[in-house]
């Protein structure tokens, strides 16, 4: 008898299957390197640089997701990752940013979006992305969306900075977003310049243009606006705050936090905790008062 060769199974296992989806490009710089070049091979796309073409282009590609890329966002930019879930629900939606805060973040994952990413995305990590959003969609029977349901238009406001429009403020946008993720560091201009790619004196004057405030106060309010945060927190310690948004001096934090708020640091402090205790026996009242009556 003519021994019999076993098949072994490859270690790699099945090719990916291809994708079929839609690519959203609304940068406020087009000509920038786009995510866009890296993913054009990795299945069946439409690209669209226009919300408008966005019905038309679903139905005749029956995508299986969809992909929004982002550089530096203003309000109404942003407002087509609300209008894509209301209006297609069942199309799982990555989205891609150069412009990144965590009010961002959470405003995003509050929208439904499957994946947020932020801007450097190595061309691995997108194929990946890209074939795990198809594999997720083949696997998964969509009914209606495969989040549901969506959260009411109210619970969508955007949080913290983003309950104003941002600025598409292409020479300095750069700037603010690396003060929100670094303002406990020093942050010196020549830094934050070399980000924009500007002189100092050219991103001074740029960044009160676009900003509408010198980079100086902008680097502080936002200091102080986040100490005022973590002083919310119970076990807080002033010096722990000062030192956690950037203050090496402390009594230079207390100048600062006086001056700015209206009040010393750790008066306002008190005033929160005092606002607590006042709000428990409310609280305590209510619940005898509805005990009371039952």
């Amino acid at each position: 008898m003519a021994p019999q060769t076993l098949a072994c199974p490859s270690p790699v296992g099945p090719a990916p299957q291809p994708v079929r989806a839609i690519w959203i490009d609304l940068r406020c710089q087009p000509d920038a390197r786009s995510l866009w070049l890296d993913a054009a091979s990795q299945g069946d796309w439409v690209r669209l640089t226009r919300l408008v073409d966005l019905g038309g282009a679903v139905a005749r590609q029956r995508p299986q997701f969809a992909c929004i890329e982002f550089d530096y966002p203003d309000r109404t930019r942003l407002a087509a990752v609300p209008l894509l879930r209301r209006e297609f629900p069942a199309l799982p939606l990555l989205m891609f940013t150069e412009y990144h805060t965590e009010a961002l973040a959470i405003w995003a994952f509050r929208c439904r979006v499957w994946d947020y990413r932020v801007k450097p995305v190595s061309a691995d990590t997108l194929v990946r992305l890209i074939q795990a959003a198809g594999a997720f969609v083949r696997r998964v029977a969509l009914d209606g969306g495969w989040l549901i349901p969506a959260l009411p238009p109210d619970l969508l406001a955007p949080a913290g900075h983003l309950r104003r429009p941002l600025t598409a403020a292409p020479r300095t946008a750069a700037a603010v977003a690396w003060i929100g993720e670094h303002y406990a560091e020093p942050c010196p201009v020549k830094t934050v310049a070399d980000l924009c790619h500007l002189s100092e004196s050219e991103f001074s004057r740029a960044f009160h243009r676009e900003q509408g405030t010198s980079y100086r106060r902008f680097l502080l309010n936002y200091r102080i606006g986040k100490a005022r945060e973590f002083l919310s927190e119970p076990r807080a310690s002033v010096s722990q705050v000062a030192y956690a948004v950037g203050f090496n001096d402390l009594s230079q934090f207390g100048r600062m936090f006086r001056r700015v708020v209206g009040l010393s640091a750790s008066h306002f402090q008190q005033r929160l905790g005092a606002r607590v205790v006042t709000a428990v026996p409310a609280c305590a009242e209510s619940l005898q008062s509805s005990a009371g009556q039952r």
